[in-house]
């Protein structure tokens, strides 16, 4: 009898537990496909995503801070919605997976650049070549090479290491690419390019905010964030999906708000869920937040900064550790008891996530994010299919455990 009852406690456990993740899953597919552009600043993505996340809210039963579940704020972005063309010995590379084009880069049209006597030429424009030679050998051994044009302000850097995007929120005066050598099978003898930007001086974004009131009307706030935009697009075609960074932070987040709005998890103080805009811009979501925040700074127990969370093959690490000894000595010893993760590492302070800000102003926050697992970031491949989540589970339990603690 005892052992029936174990195994379908088993069963029980596993059946609830695969609910959880079929729903992670659903939030990590909805806000990695194509109808969310990235969650960036073409066409609009971030807004895209920010519904979806306020109807996630209202779903749940989280409420709204104030009459809306938005707080909009704005900044200046750098996109590029139309065409990125780069074309090498007339073959076209593919924009994310050949090459990136620096985020504050303008616009430039070059075409018909070829090579001639040692340089790579059109009438009186001259890309100069900034190595000995620009042999396919000389590449693959320095890693390398720059091509310059005065007047059509190119700069082509070829490495042999992975790509990386990012946001800019201002233009720069050169066109810069960075262009994989694995994309150059010969020496170079022909470029064409053809790039357009557009530079958006107030682009319309918003937080997203809900509440689950505490059971005693306890006047203090422990505090969930996460951030939900990513880079957008590069292109036309060239998406950024975003799943690790940060679709499975936001899915934890949801989870966590899900766990705690049922009647019997409910806690004494109110719970808070942030989910920021612009965190890739500089962190200007949870900055503008700090700066006009919609609860009292002063009476937040502790908050809990979620980025990355979609590993954990080797452990997790938490950023202001270091600072709040006690609030991680309860971490740890929750984590030793129930041995959730394998590691728990600790750091000091680090502007480096959306927690930073708070933290300046005499709020205590933990970021936490998972190590281990997939490399994919800022880039193309950080995709839903291939996250992992080997230790979600775990780090779900973790995080759960210590808000009900502390």
């Amino acid at each position: 009898m005892i052992l029936k009852l174990f195994i379908l406690f088993l069963l029980f456990a596993t059946t609830t537990f695969g609910q959880d993740l079929d729903y992670t899953r659903t939030i990590l597919n909805k806000l990695t496909s194509e109808k969310f552009y990235g969650r960036g600043y073409v066409k609009h993505g971030d807004k895209i995503a920010a519904n979806y996340l306020a109807d996630e809210f209202k779903s749940i039963g989280l409420l709204p801070v104030e009459k809306s579940y938005f707080q909009n704020f704005s900044f200046s972005v750098n996109t590029f919605p139309k065409k990125i063309n780069l074309t090498i010995n007339g073959k076209l590379l593919t924009p994310g997976k050949d090459f990136l084009v620096h985020a504050g880069s303008p616009s430039i049209k070059m075409k018909g650049f070829r090579a001639k006597n040692g340089v790579i030429q059109k009438g009186n424009n001259v890309l100069q070549i900034d190595s000995i030679d620009h042999s396919i050998e000389h590449i693959k051994t320095n890693l390398f090479l720059k091509l310059r044009s005065e007047n059509d302000n190119l700069q082509i850097h070829i490495i042999d290491k992975k790509l990386t995007w990012t946001v800019s929120t201002q233009t720069i005066d050169t066109v810069q690419i960075q262009m994989l050598s694995s994309a150059l099978v010969e020496e170079i003898q022909t470029i064409d390019v053809e790039i357009i930007n557009k530079f958006i001086g107030n682009h319309e974004t918003q937080n997203v905010i809900g509440v689950i009131p505490g059971s005693n009307s306890v006047d203090s706030f422990m505090v969930v964030t996460a951030h939900y935009d990513h880079l957008g697009m590069m292109g036309n075609k060239t998406i950024f999906p975003g799943a690790n960074d940060n679709a499975s932070g936001i899915s934890m987040l949801l989870n966590l708000a899900n766990y705690f709005s049922k009647p019997e998890n409910k806690l004494p103080y109110n719970l808070v869920f942030i989910c920021f805009a612009g965190e890739e811009a500089g962190l200007i979501g949870s900055k503008f937040f700090t700066d006009y925040p919609l609860i009292e700074l002063s009476r937040i127990r502790f908050l809990i900064n979620l980025d990355l969370l979609g590993t954990g093959d080797d452990g997790m690490m938490v950023v202001n550790a270091e600072i709040h000894p006690k609030a991680f000595q309860l971490l740890e010893s929750i984590n030793t008891a129930n041995n959730y993760l394998p590691f728990l590492g600790k750091r000091g302070k680090a502007k480096n996530s959306d927690h930073y800000y708070f933290s300046e102003k005499g709020v205590p926050a933990f970021f936490c994010y998972t190590l281990g697992g997939i490399a994919a970031y800022h880039d193309v491949y950080d995709i839903a299919s291939t996250l992992p989540l080997t230790k979600y589970r775990e780090s779900f339990s973790l995080l759960r455990d210590f808000i009900a603690r502390y």
